[in-house]
């Protein structure tokens, strides 16, 4: 479809996105690809045709400063830009992926809705039932409870079904991109699993994404911050001892003879710089899992 929208407009089109450049009406494809097309150049008819098949991005003279940062983020994970869309104090980020089961009638205060349950996130659609909540600055462990609330709530007030699919905490980095578009593929190969679930974290996914995608499991996949703490030979034995002892802290902690509160630091280390609590089962069971994985790298 783009090939023949760049044929047909020619140099009326293009794809070199910019948040200054308002001559061109700039749409999103379903897959993030963002492209322009000449004002002058496109009749009404033209111009309600794209919308419909695609997702209009606004007009930057009429964007607010929240939206001009909403572009560089669409710009940082869709386009080829590798300017960092957050600031120097962020150190964290988390994606929320979201798809709803029918078009809802009011995006914009569905939007308000949802931003009204985060500190400050962004939200970014990639059709009119696709789309992404950006959370920087989380916390380390995330309420799933709250958000399935949330849900439930967004669905009761806009009478939609919502399918939702929570990530890692990532490093906020360059490579954040990486790990973005990763994450996003495995929402979709697992969608049927997350919509048996309605919402799923990637730690409880991860088993079905072993079943169904095994040969396109790489280290790559998983989070900087999780990938750094393996990498400490005392954490990794630590946790290889922890789950041998079935999560039991008070043998663990005798077998690394170490004291129990030294094992509890070590926890909680990992549980901060990483948000997966190994005391809880499905965490514990992605480790498990994650750790042999790991090991062969390291190996």
């Amino acid at each position: 479809m783009i090939e023949k929208l760049a044929n047909h407009f020619q140099m009326a089109f293009t794809t070199e996105f910019t948040l200054q450049d308002t001559n061109n009406y700039w749409f999103q494809t379903e897959d993030g690809q963002i492209f322009g097309i000449l004002k002058t150049a496109l009749s009404e008819v033209e111009l309600g045709l794209l919308r419909s098949l695609f997702l209009l991005i606004e007009d930057t003279e009429t964007n607010s400063k929240k939206s001009i940062v909403d572009l560089k983020w669409q710009q940082f994970l869709f386009g080829h830009s590798n300017d960092l869309p957050f600031s120097e104090d962020v150190e964290s980020i988390r994606f929320f992926y979201f798809r709803l089961k029918q078009p809802i009638i009011d995006p914009i205060n569905f939007e308000e809705a949802i931003k009204g349950a985060f500190q400050q996130p962004i939200v970014l659609w990639i059709n009119n039932m696709y789309g992404i909540i950006i959370e920087e600055k989380p916390q380390s462990i995330l309420d799933k409870e709250e958000f399935i609330q949330l849900s439930d709530t967004l669905t009761s007030d806009f009478l939609v079904v919502i399918y939702s699919f929570i990530g890692q905490l990532h490093k906020a980095d360059l490579l954040l991109k990486e790990k973005f578009s990763l994450e996003k593929q495995c929402f979709q190969e697992l969608l049927f699993y997350v919509e048996q679930e309605k919402t799923v974290l990637f730690y409880e996914a991860f088993p079905m994404l072993l079943v169904t995608s095994a040969h396109s499991i790489d280290q790559k996949i998983l989070s900087n911050h999780l990938i750094e703490s393996l990498q400490d030979g005392e954490m990794l034995h630590t946790l290889k001892v922890f789950l041998q002892y079935n999560l039991n802290a008070s043998l663990a902690a005798k077998r690394l003879h170490i004291h129990r509160n030294s094992l509890q630091y070590r926890l909680d280390k990992l549980i901060n710089k990483t948000g997966i609590d190994c005391r809880e089962f499905s965490n514990a069971a992605f480790l498990a899992l994650v750790i042999p994985l790991m090991t062969k790298r390291i190996d």
